[in-house]
């Protein structure tokens, strides 16, 4: 079901180098999961949507980055350390995003 959602995900953000594989969209989706498990004790409380959010918030961030760097030329390995480095910051930019909506909420009048 994962990998299906993922081929999915991934055919719809094709560019140059045709579609994204389902290998290299399973390392933001792996780590958005964790992260929203890390970023739930920075973010406000929703209840039981807090964790689903913020997980989605992180994977399109992962996707959004990966979609907008993705003709980007490193000098590092393009099959991990690349695509590792592009995930991360589109999810910091989801995380930050995140802090502020979320923390903006909570804030005591």
């Amino acid at each position: 079901m994962v990998g299906e959602f993922l081929n999915s995900i991934g055919s719809l953000m094709s560019g140059d180098t045709g579609p994204l594989s389902s290998q290299a969209m399973l390392l933001p989706y792996v780590c958005s999961v964790v992260g929203a498990l890390v970023l739930g004790r920075f973010t406000g409380d929703l209840g039981n949507l807090t964790l689903p959010i913020n997980c989605a918030a992180l994977f399109l961030g992962a996707m959004g980055a990966t979609w907008l760097l993705q003709g980007l030329n490193l000098p590092m390995d393009q099959s991990l350390h690349q695509p590792l480095l592009v995930s991360l910051s589109g999810m910091l930019i989801g995380a930050f995003a995140m802090i502020w909506w979320l923390r903006g909420n909570s804030a005591p009048a």
